[in-house]
């Protein structure tokens, strides 16, 4: 039984789909809404700091690296595209981003920009975690409401 919420904190950490994918799997395998929810925002939550500390640097070793520049310069095109959305409010930004729950609006994007822009750990960590709580809450109504 614990290990279906292990699995869905291991879905919310993957980019891309986060815990908007991972809340509507937990409901349709018929688990307890509110322990698929808490799995589903730690899950999420995990991954932040992690990328906040050390994603400028990944993204400056992948743009050296011959290999990896076009995964590199596909990363700082993203970053830069969601940039100007989060830093004009910085905390409410990254609220507002990572809690409205859109593709491409999760916390891996907010860390990165986060990072990129040198954004203090406590806020952005902050931001993605009030955020993700926000998205949860939005993805579970909506999963729970119409399936």
């Amino acid at each position: 039984m614990i290990s279906e919420y292990i699995h869905l904190i291991l879905i919310s950490m993957v980019p891309i789909i986060e815990l908007r994918g991972a809340i509507p799997v937990g409901i349709i395998q018929n688990l307890n809404p509110i322990y698929v929810y808490i799995s589903c925002v730690i899950g999420a939550i995990i991954p932040a700091p992690f990328l906040i500390m050390f994603f400028k640097d990944l993204l400056k070793w992948l743009k050296k690296n011959k290999y990896f520049k076009w995964f590199g310069d596909f990363l700082d095109n993203k970053v830069n595209k969601n940039s100007d959305k989060i830093m004009k409010r910085k905390l409410l930004g990254i609220i507002l981003f990572v809690g409205i729950p859109l593709p491409t609006t999760g916390t891996w994007t907010a860390a990165m920009v986060a990072s990129v822009f040198n954004m203090r750990i406590k806020d952005a960590v902050l931001g993605i975690v009030i955020g993700n709580i926000l998205a949860g809450m939005i993805v579970s109504f909506i999963t729970l409401n119409f399936t």
